[in-house]
């Protein structure tokens, strides 16, 4: 065996993205210039290193097979690049090329998710799922596909700012752009019909109900009107959560198959050990999903703000800004929940990642460790870097629990600070006036209720980006 220089660097290539060529004996082929071998002589490794099989068991392909998706996009790329997005949009599809049935569903399909009826059928027959159940993912979805588009871009923005300057959050954007700006416009619907309703349809029933002599005319379309508004907002929020929940999937697959790619590629990864890289890529991965299913969201607190307010002071006058004020400064305070909650993450990926270095460094020396009896000192060690781990979580569930506890009850504030001050100051409420308003909070609150959620995500996936763009530069 030849010595090896110690001093020298080293790579080992991973067999999760080269295969060893089996070499056959002189009398199977011919030497082709004393270099060459047969192409169909060739034979993966039998094993993976755990870097392998972290992503394989995350779903994420690392090497690209003859016959892989990039192959099927390509050939309906001529057509434009928003050709599959578009077929969505017509009302009924009976088309069944693709392979996964969310690629064949039309817009109504797509908006109640009837798509899944089959699948539905399949679970309440046998009473569970197996893997040969479930359909293939869809080309659109894959982790190969969108990764490619994800590095096209992050070397754009390499090349236009520099390593230093360049923003991965700023890439996700873009990556994401076109289909979270249909989200929003969707759930900007929602909110303008689940204002709607309350503010008009609802005010005119109420007055209705006043009136001496029946209409029947007038108030079955003021029940119908208050149905289609009901379906027009429901409909279109479950677009928004549609949208929402592919784009984070092929975020999250897009991201963590370039994360694994560049980690492979590595020499070394300096101060950085296996485990934090894993945990990084598993647990940040999650953070960007959620970032993208329920980041949105936040866009539809301004809009029905403003409504609520203008048309409470025509309603109630300007006692109207008071219940108004008391929503709009929900805001601030969600942002300044949203900066703390940001501090802590930052505060707990620190010491979780230092957490996992001490425990891979204990299995790693496990030997050591119990022939000198220090199984007392490292668990020790561990134990108290669990403890300042746990009171950073605590510290971020009190922030979560107030934000998330005030949320409800916002709407009996602004309703009781409203009525009070309106009636000591002489002006008169009616039965119609008082149950309009209320309606209307009520049409606020689902803008409240998410809110929260949309800045923890948000925050702690400026966070995770920070960690994801650690990898180029290790």
């Amino acid at each position: 065996m030849k010595d090896i220089d110690l001093g020298k660097e080293y790579v080992i290539p991973s067999p999760g993205y080269r295969n060893v060529r089996e070499r056959g004996s002189p009398g199977q082929h011919e030497e082709q210039d004393g270099l060459n071998y047969q192409q169909d002589k060739h034979k993966p490794f039998e094993f993976q290193d755990a870097l392998e099989t972290a992503a394989r068991a995350e779903g994420l392909p690392l090497d690209v097979p003859t016959n892989s998706h990039l192959g099927v996009l390509d050939k309906g790329h001529h057509r434009g690049k928003y050709h599959h997005g578009l077929n969505l949009m017509k009302p009924i599809r009976t088309t069944s090329k693709h392979r996964h049935p969310i690629d064949n569903a039309g817009l109504f399909s797509y908006l109640t998710f009837s798509w899944l009826t089959p699948l539905a059928r399949t679970a309440y027959k046998k009473g569970e799922l197996f893997t040969e159940d479930v359909w293939s993912l869809s080309t659109h979805e894959s982790s190969e596909v969108n990764c490619r588009r994800l590095e096209r871009l992050w070397q754009r923005e390499l090349h236009e700012r520099g390593p230093d300057d360049a923003s991965l959050r700023k890439v996700v954007w873009v990556f994401c752009r076109t289909r979270l700006i249909i989200s929003i416009v969707c759930l900007m619907v929602t909110q303008l019909a689940g204002f709607s309703g309350p503010a008009f349809v609802v005010k005119h029933l109420l007055e209705y109900t006043q009136q001496t002599e029946p209409n029947l005319q007038y108030s079955l379309l003021l029940v119908f009107g208050l149905l289609m508004t009901e379906i027009v907002r429901s409909w279109s929020l479950a677009l928004t959560w549609a949208l929402n929940y592919r784009t984070g999937v092929r975020l999250r697959g897009a991201i963590l198959t370039m994360a694994f790619k560049k980690i492979l590629k590595l020499k070394n990864i300096k101060e950085k050990s296996l485990g934090e890289l894993i945990n990084m890529c598993s647990n940040d991965g999650q953070r960007m999903y959620e970032a993208t299913a329920v980041g949105s969201l936040l866009a539809g607190g301004p809009i029905v703000a403003i409504l609520g307010m203008v048309y409470n002071v025509i309603i109630l006058g300007p006692t109207g800004f008071l219940g108004s004020a008391v929503f709009i400064l929900f805001y601030p305070a969600m942002m300044f929940a949203s900066r703390l909650t940001a501090y802590f993450r930052r505060q707990c990926v620190s010491v979780t990642d230092e957490r996992v270095q001490k425990m891979n460094e204990v299995l790693n020396y496990i030997k050591f460790i119990k022939m000198y009896a220090w199984v007392k000192a490292f668990s020790q060690n561990v134990q108290k870097i669990r403890e300042e781990e746990r009171k950073i979580l605590e510290r971020v569930g009190y922030v979560q629990s107030i934000t998330v506890g005030v949320a409800p009850i916002v709407v009996v504030i602004a309703s009781v600070v409203t009525f009070s001050v309106h009636m000591i100051l002489g002006y008169d409420l009616t039965a119609a006036q008082a149950f309009t308003v209320v309606t209307v909070f009520n049409s606020m609150t689902f803008a409240l209720k998410v809110t929260p959620f949309s800045v923890k995500s948000l925050s702690e996936a400026s966070v995770a980006a920070d960690r994801f763009k650690l990898p180029s530069t290790v």
